[in-house]
């Protein structure tokens, strides 16, 4: 995850201006993606990441920002030494403070599910997790 950005609402790209669902904001992560194996590799899909808040977890959702890369249009694969990035859009309580958020990305889709309480964080199970805090 290269950097959040939250916002009240956001142009489409069609110039259509977009609000949230009443009680909600837009989160939005850009996820910076890069081979460095010597061979191609499939780009992770937009269900392997999850933002948490408490014990609720949040999918990323269709979103496409007026000047903004979306997530959901990278290629599919990705060759060796070949760069990508995009933004993710997240639905999530207008309450949520960027402190109290966690980004997550499991290689393996799955359902997070988890709590804050567990002192080392284990998402995930037995299956390799990436958190990141989202405050800086």
């Amino acid at each position: 995850m290269q950097q959040i950005d939250v916002t009240e609402d956001y142009i489409a790209e069609s110039g259509v201006v977009r609000n949230p669902s009443a009680g909600e904001k837009f989160i939005w992560a850009r996820v910076q993606l890069k081979n460095i194996g010597q061979t191609e590799v499939d780009a992770p899909l937009l269900e392997h990441f999850s933002m948490l808040y408490a014990a609720t977890e949040f999918k990323p959702t269709y979103g496409h920002r007026q000047g903004y890369a979306e997530y959901s249009t990278l290629a599919p694969v990705l060759f060796p030494n070949q760069a990508a990035d995009g933004w993710m859009r997240f639905d999530i309580p207008v309450t949520a403070e960027l402190k109290d958020l966690r980004f997550v990305f499991l290689p393996e889709s799955s359902h997070v599910g988890a709590s804050f309480s567990a002192p080392n964080y284990p998402y995930a199970e037995d299956k390799p997790t990436y958190v990141w805090n989202c405050a800086p």
